[in-house]
């Protein structure tokens, strides 16, 4: 607790010499803040003549990863992006659907990563010339960056990057996506209510996360009736370990919430964490269903080819291809729709009928 209250106590004074720094017509500091009922790294308030936006560094919860002053018009200032976004350079596939969501596709005026996009209206506008192909995420065309001259860029930040060298010197706003790291399904998709206000649809975005969180708790409610909890694995092995997320991780809390006996809910961390296969194995032997994702179809014999000794788990295999799918794009900011999914996997006696079959049965 004593920690929980220094960084509070940071992020306020940070705050309020923010505001004292960029006030505009305002006499004193006296924002509304906009209260964040599950994102731990994300605090937004909002002042009569823009919005701070402050996300606190997931990597050191004690430092301010970006700050941002959402304003109608440029003062000069650092730190100001410029709402609603009309012209955004999107890095990353979740956030091209997310934009897709909110009626704001065409605000989509350049893509990295485009074989791993699969959003017909993306692929079709970069054939015909209207979205920009801007080539590999983490070293982006900047040649076609400045001729696009975005409104800002949305990109995921990483651990130990390094900074982002000439893209951040070319003076574009880079708006640090890192809901990704936030340690469970609903905190992960509340920050739906940043990206719409970077878009002018603060209302609809906070409605939408409202029917999400409404839908979510209805649905794990819903799981906690269940008499049995089916013992779960998921993934396969992968170059001689198997990744398998933490028990406070993203997926793991999705599992508990779905009503799962998640066979590795004691790995500790909130991502994911190699172990050995004859570990997983150890206890792969006893699970009930095995929960696989992969880009591209796969069949049973593909799955044990490398490791014979996978044949003997004897658990019912429910497969998700990432390529076709869209688990990617739309899980993050809809956690529910693959909660109901894990549901009916789960507890078919429920009868929960699953608003997206993501996982499918594999035979």
């Amino acid at each position: 607790m004593r920690n929980e209250g220094l960084i509070a106590l940071f992020l306020l004074t940070w705050a309020l010499a923010s505001c004292k720094g960029y006030k505009t017509e305002l006499a004193e500091c006296d924002g509304d803040t906009i209260p964040m009922r599950y994102a731990r790294n994300l605090t937004i308030v909002e002042y009569p003549a823009y919005t701070q936006v402050t996300i606190r560094n997931p990597w050191d919860t004690t430092r301010v990863l970006n700050s941002y002053a959402l304003v109608k018009e440029s003062q000069g200032r650092k730190g100001e992006v410029v709402v609603p976004l009309k012209n955004v350079a999107v890095f990353t596939s979740v956030h091209c659907s997310l934009l897709m969501e909110l009626g704001c596709q065409e605000c989509i005026g350049g893509i990295c990563e485009l074989e791993y996009i699969h959003i017909p209206f993306v692929r079709k506008g970069v054939k015909e010339g209207r979205i920009i192909d801007l080539g590999n995420g983490m070293e982006p065309n900047l040649e076609r960056i400045m001729a696009l001259q975005p409104d800002a860029i949305m990109l995921s930040p990483f651990e130990n990057s390094g900074g982002y060298g000439r893209l951040e010197r070319m003076g574009i706003p880079l708006i640090e996506c890192a809901e990704y790291m936030e340690n469970s399904p609903l905190a992960r998709a509340e920050w739906i209510r940043f990206y719409g206000r970077l878009l002018g649809k603060a209302e609809l975005v906070d409605s939408l996360f409202g029917q999400v969180e409404q839908s979510y708790m209805q649905l794990r409610e819903v799981a906690s009736q269940a008499q049995q909890k089916p013992r779960l694995i998921c993934e396969t092995p992968q170059s001689g370990y198997w990744y398998v997320p933490g028990g406070k991780s993203t997926m793991g809390i999705l599992y508990r919430d779905a009503g799962a006996n998640y066979l590795f809910s004691d790995v500790e961390g909130s991502g994911s964490t190699a172990l050995s296969i004859e570990r997983v194995l150890d206890r792969a032997l006893t699970a009930q269903i095995w929960l696989i994702k992969h880009h591209g179809p796969l069949s049973r014999e593909q799955i044990v080819q490398d490791v014979p000794a996978l044949r003997n788990i004897p658990a019912k295999i429910c497969f998700c291809d990432t390529f076709s799918s869209g688990f990617y794009e739309q899980t993050p900011f809809h956690p529910d729709v693959l909660l109901c999914n894990l549901i009916q996997i789960l507890h078919p006696e429920l009868g929960i009928e699953a608003k997206k079959s993501y996982f499918c049965p594999l035979e």
